[in-house]
């Protein structure tokens, strides 16, 4: 009986704390394997680039390719993170130096109804034990997102079947790198069963010895580095015999010197190539208040608005993180205050609608002030106070007044928000009933930015 060693990562986030013990790991255990005659595929599950680190910020995610680059990698696909983190044209250059393949089977570009030219929909690889391993990849198909950006995403249902038509009958085993969430991962499971491997991504899901769903193994190593997966494949001839699934724990893996100063350097390359951009130059220290509304989340407002070109907006003062200085100010500075890679939502609803949004957001109003939430691109601490501009809300009575008249059932009013308002579960209508669209290609920080380098603009004096 033969065996595959399967190592995978995902959902790294750009987080590089532990990046030097993953690297030195995938490398000795690919060297090990290879000496004792055993197979060994090395693979990445997507969103590795997340622009919270200023490295990837300042680079569009090309250092992240970098630092794969460094381990031989056999096949990775994309997670949101690289496909909407990055505009049309990034996202066309991230893997223009990539010593490795990327698989993506459901993201087309609609001008040419052509995969990207930088991806591939599947790899058939034989081994040289003679095992053929056909790999296919599948990232979200978050519509409201890609479409806007120049993309046309499809279903797993929509791909899948012909593929698995062409793949199935000239491989040995199919191993689907799955950046679509551990719901889909088990609906993949159940409708497809010549997928005897699926591993999986973007729920950040936790799987310690995986989870078998009839004929599939499904795999998922969480996020940010923590875990590194591991499936062994046994087999005979070109017949699969047993799938075991573990996770190791990249903190316990043994630190050697220079680990840590390589993920400061990282760090500080990072800050320094956007500290070397200036943006504006600023009259007044504006201080951050996660809790409170404050002058730093009003010249927020004023920013948002105005570029979505609606008087009605609503931020929460969670967002900003840290002061906004007096003098010069650089993509650093709007980096450190706004580092979510969110965009703006243009939501349109109904006065009824709009009026039931308000109710759901006052009734939540006290809890959200001190309440820690993570993911869904926000990358703060709290939610903090919600501020509203353009419209006012009785503290007694409840009603939204628009210039002292108050709302009427059927008249539409058009707002901005971010798009993690769309995406939490706190205020369900903007999701049920509005009228949304992502506001392209700017995420919020580059719209406070052009907003400071407007109102302040760098003179040629200083």
């Amino acid at each position: 009986m033969k065996k595959l060693h399967i190592y995978h990562i995902n959902d790294l986030h750009s987080h590089f704390e532990n990046w030097p013990k993953i690297r030195r790991f995938l490398l000795e255990k690919k060297a090990f394997h290879e000496k004792n005659g055993e197979e060994v595929l090395l693979f990445d599950i997507g969103d590795a680039c997340d622009r919270v680190h200023p490295l990837t910020e300042a680079t569009n995610g090309k250092a992240n390719i970098e630092l794969l680059n460094q381990v031989p990698f056999d096949a990775v696909t994309i997670g949101n993170n690289e496909g909407i983190g990055n505009d049309k044209r990034q996202l066309d250059e991230l893997y223009d130096d990539a010593d490795f393949p990327v698989v993506l089977a459901n993201l087309y570009d609609p001008e040419t109804d052509e995969l990207p030219t930088w991806a591939q929909p599947y790899l058939v690889k034989e081994l040289a034990s003679g095992l053929k391993v056909g790999i296919i990849g599948l990232t979200a198909p978050l519509y409201l997102s890609y479409i806007p950006n120049g993309w046309n995403p499809k279903e797993s249902d929509e791909v899948l079947p012909k593929i698995l038509l062409k793949v199935a009958p000239s491989v040995d085993l199919i191993i689907l790198l799955s950046h679509v969430g551990i719901i889909e991962d088990i609906h993949i499971g159940e409708m497809y069963r010549s997928i005897p491997v699926i591993i999986g991504a973007h729920t950040h899901h936790v799987l310690p010895e995986g989870k078998h769903v009839d004929d599939s193994l499904l795999l998922g190593a969480g996020k940010f580095g923590k875990y590194i997966g591991h499936a062994t494949v046994s087999y005979d001839s070109d017949r699969i015999m047993d799938r075991k699934a573990e996770l190791i724990e990249a903190e316990n893996l043994p630190e050697e010197p220079g680990d840590r100063e390589e993920v400061e350097e990282l760090q500080q390359r990072g800050e320094e190539l956007l500290s070397a951009i200036p943006i504006a130059d600023n009259p007044v220290r504006l201080k951050a208040d996660e809790g409170h509304t404050n002058d730093l989340l009003l010249l927020g407002l004023d920013a948002v608005t105005e570029y979505a070109g609606t008087p009605f907006g609503i931020l929460n003062s969670g967002l900003f993180l840290k002061d906004l200085p007096e003098g010069t100010i650089t993509k650093n500075h709007l980096h450190q205050i706004l580092p979510h890679p969110m965009r703006l939502l243009e939501c349109t609803l109904t006065g009824r609608d709009f009026k039931v949004m308000i109710e759901e957001m006052e009734s939540q109003r006290e809890e959200l002030m001190t309440k820690e939430i993570t993911g869904m691109g926000f990358r703060g601490r709290i939610f903090g106070e919600l501020c509203y501009r353009g419209f006012e809300v009785d503290p007694e009575t409840k009603q939204v007044k628009v210039e002292g008249k108050e709302l009427s059932d059927e008249e539409d009013i058009t707002f901005v928000t971010v798009d993690h308002f769309r995406y939490i579960t706190y205020f369900p209508t903007i999701e049920n009933e509005g009228r949304s669209r992502l506001l392209f290609p700017y995420f919020l920080r580059d719209v406070f930015g052009l907003h400071l380098e407007d109102k302040f603009p760098i003179t040629r004096e200083k």
